[in-house]
């Protein structure tokens, strides 16, 4: 469905004289890319969940979930869900702005957020046809685990005090929509603008961090620092992964690449859980949401998540 962007992305990159194989080239189709996909997405789940929230009992929704018992379920239901939706981290975003404006509790919303760039079913198969079977597995379920404990854990802190009052998440009352569809639906396109240039500035901010990353980071210098056998290498991989912006579909060929240069498969899928996860781009558009503190903790719990899962992976293969 983004083949039209790749288009665009790839005359642009033409028009400039740049190369696509070069640094420049790459990061210049990178941007364009990612912000015309982006953008659309934020747009359009803006949009759709804004109709969703004037024509269903949101209220009641949240109420329900909110109950002890309901919640517990609604961390497996959002992180499932998280992992049917084929997005990159900075692309959950604005799904994740949906629940939190609709006043989901605070971890059911983030068990999505975490859990969606983790898993992919695109992801899945590939890690089963070239680790096999039992390696995809343990990948889906250790990326769905990750997203619930890290639900819970943020409700337990009750993080919903660290999102940005002036943003108009935290305290927003979700009314009755219009009685109109004609009116729900100027609602909901006005609220998708709103939401699109509250974020804009933050949006191009990650774009460019992220196109400089893609363009410009060394892969085969990341691949030597990864391939010691000590438990060190692994959280060094989670936090070398930090910095990168990539879906999970992309990494295969990259898990791929680190196995065979002698990295070791759980300090490598550590590596590759941390780039999918969370990325810098991902925190500066969510800078936009929330304060310094839960961004912390956020990547916290997945860099801490992810090393986990790489010393168990080491452990097991």
């Amino acid at each position: 469905m983004w083949t039209w962007a790749e288009i665009v992305a790839d005359a642009v990159v033409r028009w400039t004289g740049l190369g696509l194989q070069s640094a420049w080239g790459a990061s210049v189709h990178f941007f364009v890319y990612d912000l015309l996909k982006i953008t659309v997405l934020i747009l359009v789940v803006a949009f759709i969940m804004g109709l969703v929230r004037s024509a269903l009992p949101m209220e009641r929704i949240r109420v329900w979930l909110e109950r002890s018992p309901a919640r517990w379920a609604g961390y497996p239901a959002a992180a499932f869900f998280g992992a049917l939706t084929p997005f990159c981290s900075c692309s959950s975003v604005p799904l994740f702005l949906g629940f939190v404006k609709a006043r989901f509790p605070i971890g059911v919303a983030f068990a999505f957020l975490i859990t969606s760039p983790l898993v992919n079913e695109i992801a899945v198969v590939l890690i089963g046809v070239s680790f096999g079977w039992k390696i995809a597995a343990g990948y889906t379920l250790a990326g769905v685990v990750l997203g619930m404990l890290g639900g819970v854990i943020l409700t337990w802190l009750h993080a919903e005090r660290w999102l940005h009052p002036e943003s108009e998440i935290e305290n927003e009352v979700v009314e009755k929509g219009p009685a109109t569809w004609s009116g729900r639906l100027h609602e909901a396109a006005g609220d998708s603008l709103h939401i699109y240039k509250k974020i804009f500035y933050y949006l191009m901010g990650a774009l460019l961090l992220g196109a400089g990353m893609h363009g410009f980071v060394p892969e085969g210098f990341l691949g030597r620092m990864m391939a010691g056998t000590g438990a060190w290498s692994v959280p060094l991989a989670s936090l070398c992964g930090l910095p990168l912006y990539v879906s999970a579909n992309a990494t295969v060929p990259l898990l791929e690449a680190f196995v065979a240069k002698g990295v070791p498969l759980g300090t490598a899928m550590a590596f590759i859980l941390s780039a999918v996860g969370v990325s810098l781009p991902e925190l500066t558009l969510l800078r936009g949401l929330m304060s310094v503190r839960l961004l912390v903790i956020f990547s916290g719990i997945v860099l801490t998540g992810t090393t986990l899962i790489g010393w168990i992976f080491n452990a097991v293969t």
